[in-house]
């Protein structure tokens, strides 16, 4: 086989892939392998098997190669299942929501149609217990050990800022849409609440929480001892939590106030949440959200071993929130 710095490299090239997968190689890609004689794409698995082509026989070689294809084979093949599945119950979803939608308009003539938007939420998980002592063990540990990598940073240091700027950054980028609409905020403050956690499953002990929030905390109150911020998060947790999600998660939801969760619990909001935030950031009138809640949370929302079933439909404003009869609208 012809070594590939052999051939005219350019961005055009389109025939140059992977000896194991068959994936394409990208142009960039391409540069890095110019020096060697196999062609081979930026997967761990298609990589080491390569390395290992100048030290094998021919033969030995040529069955690990195509056991490598042969598994590659299975995983796309599983992947290009999952993926039809996700993208069908999409669909289904879809075409379900704009029947919804109908039904409410019809039954609703107040409702402006060019003004009413469906918004889909997920569903937090609602079942409660007492907080184990293990949890409780590990969220205390957390929360010392971040404490003391924030007094450990000197104020001129901004090493963590900068790993953690692009969480930030969406905060503050946010935090700008609500100051541009402010009735946005209501809006989507609404729609959480009756979502009551579908982002919050995966918070387990440690709650997004980092060194980093910590030194935001201590900077607006300087006063307080590290003794003092460690007694302030644990005298939030609640007698009753959600199994299974954030240790702060209640019924009621986040126990903690908002200036001692992470950025990443202030500034996150669902994928369909954000697009109607983007849509109505320059808006005036904010119209109406007919919001659709289903059974699943934001990370198990997809998949054959999830339930689709809608558990809310909700006309949702800035005086409040009205639920429908699902009877109704879903006829």
């Amino acid at each position: 086989m012809a070594m590939i710095n052999e051939h005219p490299v350019n961005p055009n090239l389109n025939e140059l892939k992977c000896e194991v997968c068959n994936a394409r190689i990208s142009y960039p890609d391409a540069l890095k392998i110019k020096d060697l004689d196999y062609l081979v794409c930026q997967s761990f698995d298609c990589q080491r098997l390569m390395r290992q082509k100048s030290s094998l026989s021919p033969s030995l070689f040529q069955t690990q190669l195509e056991f490598q294809r042969k598994l590659h084979f299975n995983r796309q093949r599983k992947e290009d299942a999952r993926k039809k599945i996700i993208e069908e119950a999409k669909l289904k979803q879809d075409q379900e929501n704009q029947k919804i939608l109908e039904n409410v308009l019809n039954n609703n003539s107040k409702l402006s149609r060019i003004n009413t938007h469906i918004v889909k939420i997920p569903s937090g998980l609602s079942t409660l217990d007492t907080p184990l002592p293990e949890r409780i063990k590990l969220y205390k540990a957390h929360i010392i050990k971040i404490i003391k990598q924030a007094i450990r940073q000197n104020e001129n240091s901004e090493t963590e800022i900068d790993a953690r700027e692009d969480v930030h950054d969406i905060l503050i980028k946010v935090e700008n849409k609500f100051i541009k609409n402010p009735r946005l905020r209501t809006i989507s403050d609404r729609l959480c609440s009756l979502c009551k956690g579908g982002c919050c499953t995966s918070g387990k002990e440690h709650a997004y929480l980092s060194a980093i929030s910590i030194k935001r905390y201590m900077n607006l109150n300087p006063e307080l001892s590290a003794a003092d911020i460690l007694e302030r998060y644990l005298s939030y947790i609640s007698s009753e939590t959600v199994v299974g999600a954030c240790i702060n998660q209640t019924k009621a939801g986040c126990a903690l106030p908002k200036e001692l969760r992470s950025d990443t619990c202030n500034g996150h909001y669902c994928d369909s949440l954000k697009s109607y935030q983007q849509k109505l950031v320059d808006e005036k009138e904010i119209g109406t959200v007919l919001a659709i809640q289903r059974a699943g949370t934001c990370w198990n929302s997809c998949g054959p071993q999830v339930g689709a079933e809608i558990v809310n439909i909700a006309l949702i404003e800035e005086g409040g929130i009205q639920l429908q009869d699902l009877s109704t609208v879903t006829k």
